[in-house]
């Protein structure tokens, strides 16, 4: 059976014995149907460790205690970061899981102009807890041991502003294949896409001001969901570790 992973958020060392809260040891215990002695992998998503561990049981909580440490090999050389504008909510939740997965480094959603249900207040600060807990999932899954960095802006303007260097990629229809744009780049990657429906003119421009090159996928038109992750599996191929 693999060995289940599960994060907790707090530093971990050898010897520790950390409470694992009431869903972790549900998903254990009831689900799993874990027993106590058996080993699990412990992770905190900051260090980039792995922490083997054995399951012990504590009242309606379980505990684990950390055995040793062990550097975990499942992130990828490329350095790469979406800006996406908002979509609809499952499809939020499919991008962050499956680019999760593929290895992206940072998220960068955003307000569109074309977003149908713009976020902000205490929705937003639910979606956001809720998309954390997606981001850690797919974590525990996958066997990446640094969670993803997560932000939300206002609009594109914002997310622009607060991008970090890389490459940068405007995913657009009309754009040359992406491909040959992935040969000419250096370092990491920044792949930007709005939400069903695109960008608006304003934004397409406000891309180009910022130094993004167009891309398309080919000549099929993709959901923004599959875009998104159809884009940084081809990035992975080319200048990650998917080659």
């Amino acid at each position: 059976m693999r060995i289940p992973r599960v994060h907790v958020d707090q530093p971990l060392a050898i010897g520790a014995e950390v409470e694992l809260g009431a869903d972790r040891s549900h998903y254990l215990g009831h689900v799993l149907r874990l027993k106590t002695g058996v080993p699990v992998r412990l992770f905190n998503g900051a260090d980039g460790m792995d922490y083997p561990a054995t399951l012990e049981a504590a009242g309606k909580c379980l505990r684990a205690r950390v055995e040793s440490v062990v550097t975990a090999a499942a992130e990828s050389p490329l350095h790469s970061q979406l800006i996406q504008g908002l979509a609809k909510a499952d499809h939020v939740d499919w991008t962050l899981q499956k680019t999760t997965e593929l290895g992206i480094n940072r998220v960068a959603l955003f307000n569109a102009a074309r977003t149908q249900t713009p976020l902000k207040g205490e929705r937003l600060e639910r979606k956001l807890g809720h998309w954390r807990g997606v981001v850690t999932s797919a974590c525990e899954q996958c066997g990446r041991a640094r969670l993803p960095a997560l932000e939300f802006h206002p609009d594109l303007a914002a997310a622009l502003a607060a991008t970090i260097p890389g490459h940068r990629i405007l995913l657009d229809p009309a754009g040359v294949p992406l491909p040959g744009l992935l040969q000419a780049a250096a370092g990491g990657i920044a792949l930007l896409l709005g939400p069903e429906g695109g960008l608006d003119e304003r934004e397409i421009l406000l891309a180009r001001e910022a130094g993004y090159a167009s891309a398309s996928l080919g000549p099929r038109v993709l959901r923004t969901e599959t875009a998104a992750a159809a884009a940084l599996a081809l990035a992975q191929a080319c200048l990650g570790d998917m080659g």
